[in-house]
């Protein structure tokens, strides 16, 4: 045989065996990356579908802690009112002035009784909830 043929004919076989595994190689490889690709959705939407729980949560947390805080100052707001106008009268119906002071600083006293019954009343209450973290969506496969 002539040597161009030869070469030829080892230059098809060759170009044939290549040719045929890389399709096999990127079918493969087609494969895995699809599956990559769904993992990676599903990671994403499983991280976004947690947040949004996340935020719901939070949301209600924060309003029953307004709502409770709200009742609280409320109640807090009635009882000073009260006070003063207690204070007040009694101011007005005492005749010495060793009266009215005392009638000042026992409203002041209860005042601050009151003020102390709020701030413990807002602590005991459960904290707001912290705002929860947006999540970082990784970064999409690259295709092979």
């Amino acid at each position: 045989m002539n040597m161009n043929k030869k070469i030829a004919i080892v230059a098809a076989i060759t170009l044939t065996t290549l040719l045929g595994n890389t399709s096999a190689a990127v079918a493969a490889d087609d494969t895995t990356y699809k599956s990559t690709v769904e993992s990676w959705k599903a990671s994403n939407k499983a991280a976004k579908d947690a947040y949004k729980t996340a935020v719901d949560a939070y949301k209600a947390g924060k309003s029953s802690f307004a709502t409770a805080k709200k009742a609280i100052n409320e109640k807090f707001k009635q009882d000073a009112d009260a006070s003063k106008a207690r204070t007040k009268a009694a101011v007005d119906a005492a005749t010495t002035t060793e009266a009215k002071k005392a009638a000042k600083a026992s409203g002041k006293a209860e005042l601050d009784a009151l003020i102390t019954a709020r701030n413990a009343a807002i602590a005991a209450l459960t904290p707001a909830p912290v705002k929860p973290t947006k999540p970082i969506a990784s970064q999409k496969p690259v295709k092979p």
